[in-house]
């Protein structure tokens, strides 16, 4: 089995979280052959290759609400390619705000969309924002995300694990 774990950051945090998340994905028991995590900036084209995964994990900081621009171009991009059968899940980085919105929420939409089955309810990362002179300059994960997200990555290699073995068996 394989999986890609796609993401975008802009202070990188949601790379943290990527990282974390596919490093949970190799440590799943599941049989995972390969999984590959990608910044969105360095996949030069979108393309049919993401019908080799099992799979497909995306993930960007919710900006303005929902998913960063990047993200809208890639789905944009993705329209055509066949993912059905396909397994999906989307994670996001936050604010602890109620009314933050969710990219991850949006983003799972998308993911359905393109005939993917979402194999666990999408996920936030916390942030908090930093500021210089009342401007936001970055931010930073909150502690223990990266561990939690290693576990969600185990937990869906585990749950990818038990479809593929269910479906072989039916």
């Amino acid at each position: 089995m394989k999986a890609i774990v796609i993401y975008h950051t802009r202070y990188g945090n949601t790379e943290k979280i990527a990282t974390s998340l596919a490093t949970g994905l190799m440590k799943a028991s599941s049989g995972m052959k390969d999984v590959f995590c990608v910044n969105i900036k360095d996949m030069t084209a979108i393309d049919n290759s993401l019908e080799e995964y099992d799979l497909v994990c995306i993930g960007a900081p919710t900006e303005g609400f929902t998913a960063p621009k990047p993200i809208k171009e890639f789905f944009r991009k993705l329209k055509g390619v066949s993912l059905a059968g396909k397994y999906g899940f989307a994670f996001d980085t936050k604010v602890d705000f109620r009314l933050s919105g969710s990219a991850a929420k949006s983003m799972e939409k998308e993911l359905k969309s393109q005939g993917l089955q979402i194999i666990a309810p999408h996920e936030s990362a916390i942030v908090y924002t930093l500021k210089e002179d009342g401007t936001i300059s970055g931010a930073r994960l909150k502690d223990g995300e990266d561990k939690r997200f290693e576990q969600i990555g185990l937990q869906l290699g585990t749950e990818l694990s038990s479809k593929r073995t269910q479906t072989v068996s039916e």
